[in-house]
């Protein structure tokens, strides 16, 4: 948990148990003798979509650490592909992009990331 005044863009964030990456933060201030909130501009990491939400500067939000994983690309599937880790040497499938899926290649090293059963390429290495 965090404050969020101190959340600044890249940090990743739960809510409506979705996971959600930070990538704006604006101060607000609503009238002359209210308290400032603070506006961050959200990206949904596994669902489509950009949301804004509206909160007071002293309010908590729960951010969630997101590791990022190396892979190799085994086999194309219609959106999805096939990725073995290359510490674990495990394999899974992944989430990708339309315009990321078209310049993959099998053998091709793609940066991941997996959190609560969902795998999402995030680039081409």
């Amino acid at each position: 948990m965090a404050g969020a005044k101190e959340i600044k863009p890249g940090v990743y964030i739960r809510l409506n148990n979705e996971i959600m990456k930070v990538v704006g933060k604006e101060i607000v201030n609503y009238g002359t003798h209210c308290h400032s909130k603070t506006k961050l501009l959200l990206h949904g990491l596994f669902s489509k979509g950009n949301r804004s939400i509206t909160v007071g500067n002293h309010e908590n939000v729960e951010t969630v650490d997101i590791l990022r994983k190396e892979g190799q690309v085994i086999s194309k599937l219609p959106n999805k592909v096939q990725l073995m880790d290359t510490i674990s040497y495990e394999t899974v499938d992944a989430d990708v992009d339309n315009e990321l899926l078209q310049e993959l290649n099998e053998g091709d090293t793609v940066t991941f990331i997996s959190f609560e059963g969902n795998t999402r390429v995030l680039e081409k290495r």
